[in-house]
């Protein structure tokens, strides 16, 4: 069985990833079929091969080209945040917090992931944790009263390419530009920007000025 272990998370990933009720409820590991005769790898150190990548597309990417401009900024216009920026889509299947996940579980990366399960913090039945890719994209849930699954946590991390609904694509995207797409950020911090929606947060996470990452967070859960 193959067994999942969490190195200490940078700052800006805490925001995304409040896995605390795995820790808190006493969670065990279990795992899916294995993609491959892989290691093992831990959920946050992670590596993106392009085998394992999803094909993503951009719903509402900009017409202005990201690459070839010196910061790029200049030649995006902010769009209003708003309920649509908080569904990321992989493979075709869109993710938003509150979704139970447990029908789209086996339509991305091939159905290949690993699974952490845990009692529930809250409602019914297991929380559990789904890491695909080794970890590239992680679904956080809890466990319903009536045995859903609804996620709370949604974590894009070393996607080479993906991009969100507005065009902001990891590993090309600057922090300038995606501040130049999404506007004033509810919070600023080192190495991450915020956007809330009631209590949903977007979170883009930075390597350098470069995006690396891209969460949805419910606060009204963790």
């Amino acid at each position: 069985m193959k067994r999942l272990t969490t190195k200490k998370i940078p700052v800006f990933v805490t925001a995304v990833l409040a896995a605390c009720c795995l820790a808190a409820c006493g969670g065990s590991s279990a795992s899916t079929e294995a993609a491959s005769s892989a290691e093992t790898k831990t959920v946050i150190d992670i590596t993106t091969a392009a085998e394992t990548a999803p094909s993503v597309t951009a719903s509402a990417a900009p017409t202005a080209a990201h690459a070839g401009t010196e910061g790029g900024s200049s030649e995006l216009t902010a769009q209003p945040f708003e309920e649509n920026d908080l569904v990321l889509a992989v493979d075709g299947v869109e993710l938003s917090l509150g979704m139970d996940f447990i029908p789209a579980a086996g339509k991305i990366m091939g159905g290949v992931y690993d699974e952490q399960t845990g009692q529930a913090c809250v409602g019914g039945g297991n929380d559990r944790n789904y890491f695909y890719g080794g970890g590239t994209l992680s679904i956080y849930t809890v466990g319903g009263a009536n045995g859903e699954q609804l996620v709370y946590d949604i974590f894009i991390k070393g996607l080479e390419g993906y991009a969100t609904r507005k065009g902001a694509v990891i590993g090309k995207t600057t922090r300038a530009e995606v501040l130049a797409l999404y506007g004033e950020p509810a919070a600023s911090l080192a190495a991450a920007e915020k956007y809330s929606l009631n209590a949903f947060d977007l979170i883009f996470g930075f390597d350098g000025e470069i995006l690396a990452s891209v969460g949805l967070h419910d606060n009204g859960v963790r």
